[in-house]
């Protein structure tokens, strides 16, 4: 079987100053070359290229203002629980900008740094009887979790708590979202979801909404991965990092 490897990288094209699969940072006032091809991503070396290709390699396109790189989520309902990762049910997709008439703020998200917007695609929620099967048969909780909203109950709004389609879901500013960063604020979510938001006496919820308390689960979540073995699961790198 032929290897593919990564588009080569160009020095004349360096920007970034950490690494996208080490964190290892450059010297002060230098940067690591980007990916030729879209430069979105840098790295050190040509092995830490290597190594998070299978990563980056779907979304490693040029920019164009015209096509945004998203991430479907087919109907799940639930079935993480039996031992399937979420990003199982993720897969990359390019729309259009036109969708963000569409689509809606992911609350919670907004307060963490990585403001997503998420849109249900009525047209390929439901399956039909030719294709009903436990692979696609069910309401998308992972979406219902992440459109959770930041007030003092933290439920979905109703209409998305009943027959959540398959979904879109985007960054806002446009940036490429990859599957392992949805997974993490999804798990991120989740966690939220177990403080006793309800109770009496306890502080509200609201507190933990912050960069410092998402990125710190971030980058836990992260190495957590990374010791079971999952490929993407380098380090978690918080935006301000890995945009600048």
């Amino acid at each position: 079987m032929a290897k593919h490897f990564p588009i080569p990288m160009s020095p004349s094209q360096a920007s970034h100053s950490y690494c996208r699969m080490c964190k290892r940072q450059a010297d002060t006032g230098e940067s690591w070359p980007r990916c030729t091809k879209c430069k979105t991503v840098a790295y050190c070396s040509k092995e830490c290229q290597i190594a998070h290709w299978p990563v980056h390699k779907p979304i490693c396109t040029p920019r164009n203002p015209e096509k945004i790189w998203a991430i479907r989520i087919l109907n799940n309902n639930g079935r993480y629980r039996q031992g399937i990762e979420p990003a199982h049910y993720f897969r990359h997709e390019v729309v259009s900008p036109a969708i963000f008439r569409y689509g809606e703020l992911c609350p919670v998200t907004k307060h963490i740094g990585i403001p997503l917007i998420i849109c249900r695609d009525m047209s390929r929620g439901f399956p039909s009887s030719n294709n009903m099967n436990a692979e696609n048969i069910g309401s998308n909780e992972i979406a219902v979790k992440l459109r959770i909203e930041d007030t003092a109950n933290a439920l979905a709004p109703m209409d998305w708590q009943l027959d959540v389609p398959e979904c879109v879901v985007m960054r806002e500013d446009r940036e490429p979202l990859t599957m392992q960063l949805l997974e993490t604020i999804y798990s991120f979510n989740k966690y939220l979801l177990s403080y006793p938001i309800i109770d009496k006496g306890w502080a509200p919820w609201q507190g933990l909404l912050n960069p410092s308390v998402w990125q710190y689960y971030a980058m836990k979540y992260y190495e957590e991965q990374k010791a079971e073995g999952r490929p993407g699961f380098s380090y978690f790198l918080p935006p301000s990092i890995v945009e600048a």
